[in-house]
């Protein structure tokens, strides 16, 4: 029999992770004296003890290494355990990867000026997102809700009569709603939108106005706040704007890398 300071020797385990494995049932050692306490191991357990250090030197959790020892597969369960880790590994460089993107889009300046806009009306329609999982709406699904609503606009000879713009309004208890909007050239009557669609008229305004254009390639991983987004709501606190119930509006500019550019806009005076 070996006493633990003994079979911590040989298998490289310190007695205070031996005691820690007696406790856990991970490795238990063959006797314990009734007196002292004192643990001791058999020889036969120096094989359990060194894959034990093995496995927890990889990282493989105790409820792994006490089957391994029990004699369920050493090797099967460092497999498994590597799995997993270069599984989030993975995650973590994709993770490490969209900050980089972030942080270099946010390096980006931003234009941000008032101009004066004049009234538009307008044909929009909402997408339903759960703010659980805001990730789970894809430009994809913006895409064709606004390719759907161009079809129907210029079927009709209703335009569109400009740029289409984006914006977020409150949805049901756990929802926001994305709302894709198209501007028309007149107002357009609740029969032609149906019970998808809905229209509206933004008024003639005063707008603050945040322009990025990247200047690299930048770009942005799904569901990132956009760096014009924050550079308008910096130009808003620093002018100490008082803006309630505003609506934030993204418009996408341009048909080509060269000319692509992000605008973001809120209405600091109506008229």
């Amino acid at each position: 029999m070996l006493q633990i300071g003994e079979f911590a020797g040989l298998t490289g385990l310190s007695v205070k992770a031996l005691r820690h494995y007696d406790e856990k049932a991970v490795l238990v050692p063959a006797e314990v004296d009734d007196v002292s306490g004192y643990r001791r191991y058999g020889e036969g357990q120096v094989r359990d003890g060194v894959v034990a250090r093995a496995l927890r030197d990889a990282g493989v959790p105790l409820p792994a290494v006490a089957a391994a020892v029990a004699g369920r597969g050493a090797r099967d369960a460092l497999t498994e355990h590597r799995q997993r880790v270069l599984e989030a590994r993975s995650i973590e460089d994709q993770a490490f990867v969209a900050a980089e993107d972030v942080l270099r889009a946010m390096e980006v300046p931003v234009s941000v000026v008032e101009r004066e806009m004049a009234v538009q009306p307008f044909v929009g329609q909402a997408i339903s997102v759960s703010l659980d999982a805001p990730e789970s709406l894809s430009d994809e699904d913006a895409n064709a809700v606004f390719g759907e609503l161009f079809e129907r606009l210029h079927a009709s000879a209703l335009g569109p009569s400009g740029q289409f713009w984006t914006t977020l309004r409150a949805g049901e208890r756990g929802t926001v709603e994305v709302v894709c909007c198209w501007p028309t050239p007149v107002e357009v009557d609740d029969e032609w939108c149906g019970p998808q669609a809905f229209a509206g008229v933004l008024p003639a305004r005063t707008e603050l106005v945040a322009t990025w254009r990247p200047t690299r390639g930048e770009t942005l991983p799904d569901g990132a706040t956009h760096p014009a987004v924050v550079a308008l709501f910096d130009a808003i606190a620093g002018r100490e704007i008082d803006l309630r119930d505003m609506e934030v509006r993204q418009t996408v500019l341009g048909q080509s890398e060269e000319d692509y550019a992000v605008e973001v806009s809120v209405s600091v005076e109506t008229r």
